[in-house]
């Protein structure tokens, strides 16, 4: 059932309050931007056939301009709204019961590790490792030539093992790594909101 536009409220703030309630069209943007980074897979591949390593060191590059930084953010950009499909299936009466004239601050957040703890998604070491770099080029390195403050330059983190890890690298394998985890994820998020895989 429609809301009641109340006087002074936009049908706009109306349909923006609706739209954001809605966890298909989190979903929906999910699927557009996974398409759209598939798109770049084969281009990361073909850069990854050129490169020569010599004792662990590469010696030649593909001399390509490098897209690993952009197919990141689109499949940063996925996760997140596939997370933040679940939190709001999770919270939709409570979500549709406001006019909301912007994203809630608590959905604001772009850490995908702590937005799969969130949402009770259980992660590897090598998915930490994937979200955290993922995370990494959503918030600047994917985008920017630099990070968006000081802190953003560094290239260690610290992990769930305690550990030190390196965050600023692609590897060849990141592509398959990547659908591993999304295969995982968006079946926990069809069964969340009800729908099957």
């Amino acid at each position: 059932m429609p809301k009641k536009v109340r006087s002074g409220i936009s049908p706009e703030a109306v349909q923006f309050s609706e739209q954001l309630a809605d966890p298909q069209l989190w979903v929906s943007k999910a699927e557009e931007l996974l398409a759209a980074a598939r798109l770049l897979e084969p281009e990361i591949q073909a850069q990854w056939a050129e490169v020569k390593v010599e004792g662990r060191r590469i010696t030649r590059t593909s001399g390509r301009t490098v897209i690993h930084g952009p197919y990141f953010l689109l499949v940063a950009y996925a996760v997140e709204n596939l997370f933040k499909a679940t939190l709001i299936h999770r919270n939709r009466e409570e979500l549709r019961s406001q006019l909301l004239l912007s994203i809630p601050l608590n959905m604001k957040e772009h850490d995908l590790v702590k937005l799969a703890h969130r949402v009770g998604f259980s992660i590897s070491l090598l998915d930490e490792d994937l979200l955290v770099r993922l995370t990494r080029n959503s918030v600047w390195a994917g985008r920017y030539p630099v990070p968006t403050g000081p802190d953003g330059s560094r290239a260690l983190k610290q992990y769930s093992n305690g550990r030190a890890h390196l965050t600023a690298y692609f590897v060849p394998q990141d592509a398959n790594h990547l659908h591993d985890l999304l295969d995982r994820i968006r079946p926990f998020v069809c069964s969340d909101l009800g729908k099957t895989a």
